[in-house]
């Protein structure tokens, strides 16, 4: 009948799951131009979150976002924490740190930055340090719908 070749499937079975943790997409940068974008932004990350039964962290969230977050959308804030940094250009360094230390513990299933002022070598260690903690990092950047060039 059949001979199952019991290596070649543990082989396959070690390509899919590096393949899989290779392609697992842990930071996200988005632009959003008003209020309501960004509410809508932090509804779909909390949707995607939900069944997770971990926190969704929001570092320095747009206040009138986050009511529309609970009015409009319906979600459930009992897992959600806030954290608003009062000097957020003072401290980004140390912030920076603090960050990547939560997102490598994997205590949380989701950390959303709003209007940081990250640089992209700063941005690849977000990255680094949530895919070690499987933990997905969103970055939001509120723009102005005109920009001049």
């Amino acid at each position: 009948m059949f001979n199952v070749n019991s290596s070649n499937i543990s082989m396959i079975n070690n390509i899919d799951s590096k393949t899989t943790q290779f392609n697992a997409n842990w930071l996200q940068l988005t632009n959003v131009t008003d209020d309501y974008e960004l509410s809508n932004q932090y509804a779909h990350i909390c949707q995607q979150h939900k069944q997770e039964k971990k926190w969704v962290l929001f570092i320095n969230p747009e206040e009138s976002s986050i009511e529309l977050l609970a009015k409009k959308h319906g979600i459930d804030v009992s897992k959600i924490l806030m954290v608003n940094y009062k000097n957020a250009e003072k401290t980004n360094k140390i912030d920076l740190e603090h960050i990547k230390s939560v997102l490598s513990k994997g205590n949380c299933s989701a950390v959303i930055l709003a209007n940081t002022g990250f640089e992209n070598e700063e941005i690849a260690q977000l990255e680094s340090s949530a895919c070690a903690g499987k933990t997905q990092c969103v970055i939001l950047k509120k723009r102005a719908l005109y920009q001049l060039h």
